[in-house]
C-alpha cells in the first residue's frame, strides 16, 4: 500500500456497502467453524494414527496457511541470500569550519 493509494481511499470514503459488511461477518464465522472443525478432526486422526508423536492439538484455520507460506518463503529467502561484495562512496569535506558528512545517493556499487 502506497501514501497515494491511502490518501486515495481517504477522499473517496462513501458509506458502507451492507452486503459488503455481511459478507465480512459470513466469512469470519465460516472461518471458525471450519477451523474449530477441522482442527478437531486433524487431531484426532493424528492421534490415532501417528500416537508415537505424542500431538496435543494440530491447529488449522483457512487463514493460518497463507501465513505459513508467507513466513516459511521469508526464511527460505534469508537462508538462500548470498552476500556479494559492494562499493559504497562516502566522504566528510569542511566547509567554513564545518564538517559535512556526504553520501553517494545510490548507496552501494555492486560493479
Amino acid at each position: 500500500i502506497t501514501d497515494a493509494e491511502i490518501k486515495a481511499a481517504f477522499q473517496s470514503v462513501g458509506r458502507p456497502n451492507e452486503n459488503e459488511a455481511l459478507a465480512v461477518d459470513a466469512r469470519k464465522e465460516l472461518d471458525l467453524k471450519v477451523g474449530v472443525a477441522f482442527t478437531r478432526y486433524q487431531t484426532k486422526w493424528l492421534r490415532k494414527t501417528a500416537s508415537h508423536l505424542d500431538v496435543k492439538v494440530v491447529s488449522y484455520g483457512p487463514c493460518q496457511m497463507p501465513t505459513l507460506w508467507f513466513c516459511v518463503e521469508r526464511h527460505e529467502e534469508i537462508q538462500d541470500f548470498v552476500a556479494e561484495p559492494y562499493w559504497a562512496l562516502d566522504a566528510t569535506v569542511t566547509v567554513s569550519k564545518a564538517d559535512i558528512r556526504l553520501s553517494w545517493a545510490r548507496r552501494r556499487c555492486f560493479d
